[in-house]
Formats: C-alpha cells, structure tokens, sequence
C-alpha cells in the first residue's frame, strides 16, 4: 500500500488524475475482505479525485496505508505468534510502511509521538517471542505486551492523524 500511496501523490503533483483514480480503486479494492476494509474510503477518494485535491487525496491514500498497517498488526494477534517468522515480518512491513508514508508527518506535528511510536514497534517486537537457536534463546511470546504496544502505536497515529479510521 506504501508504493500505491507514493505513486498516486506523485501522479496528483503531475496532474494525472486518470492514474490517481485507478490507484484509488486498486488500493480499497487491495483491502477488500480483509480486517479492516476501505469501502468507506472509495466515496472521499472519488471527490478528491474529481476535485483534483492533492493534499486531500495525499491523506486519504495515507489512511489506506494506515489500514493496511493495522492489518499486519492484527494479523499477528490473529494468528496468536504461532509463526515466529511470520510474525516478525509481518511487523517490519508495518513498520516500514510508517516509516516512509507517517512518520514524517507525525514529526512534523508532534515529534515526541515519532520517537514513541518507533519505541513502541521495538516493544511489539521484543511481544512477538523468539524460537531461539535450536532452542537457545527462546522466549515465549507476550500477547499482551504486544497488544499494549499496538494500542498505544494506534492512539499516537490518531493522535497525529484525528480523521484516520479508527
């Protein structure tokens, strides 16, 4: 969804509203079925679309990524852990799509929420458990630690983002 979200903000700055509306639909169709569908978003996308409205279009694809985001998290409590490899990727792609779509608006409005949110994906990491080597170093997982985490990364994005889907 991060590389939806680059490509639309760059084809509204040139102008391409064809583009920007195909990758509007691609990215609420992308969420359909899952744990937190886009349908809401297809209607405010479309307007901003027809508006040619860089910035509003910028923020709703932005709240499609921040769906996508709570999804790997989710997604993880889901599966209760239960594939240590799984887990921990699925949260370096959550991380990383905050990384390069959020964070550098959350800095922008309170750069403290930047620093705890990063904090907190370490925390959800360290929850996650760790199978060990052959045993070695295993530690069980922490649901809710990891759920803690998750909650608190989800109300300092809301926090910089008040109309994101909560």
């Amino acid at each position: 969804m991060a590389e939806i979200f680059k490509e639309a903000v760059v084809a509204a700055k040139q102008a391409k509203w064809g583009e920007v509306s195909g990758l509007a639909k691609k990215g609420v169709a992308l969420q359909k079925g899952h744990m937190f569908d886009a349908d809401f978003l297809a209607t405010p996308l479309s307007e901003a679309v027809d508006k040619k409205d860089v910035n509003k279009t910028a923020e709703l694809f932005a709240n499609l990524v921040y769906l996508s985001i709570r999804e790997k998290l989710y997604q993880n409590k889901k599966e209760n852990f239960k594939n240590y490899k799984n887990a921990k990727a699925r949260l370096q792609l959550a991380r990383k799509s905050y990384m390069d779509v959020l964070d550098g608006n959350v800095r922008k409005r309170k750069a403290a929420n930047s620093l705890a949110i990063m904090s907190q994906f370490n925390t959800a990491l360290e929850n996650i458990g760790n199978p060990g080597l052959f045993g070695v170093g295993k530690k069980a997982p922490q649901p809710s630690g990891y759920d803690q985490a998750v909650k608190k990364i989800e109300a300092l994005i809301a926090d910089s983002f008040p109309g994101f889907a909560k």
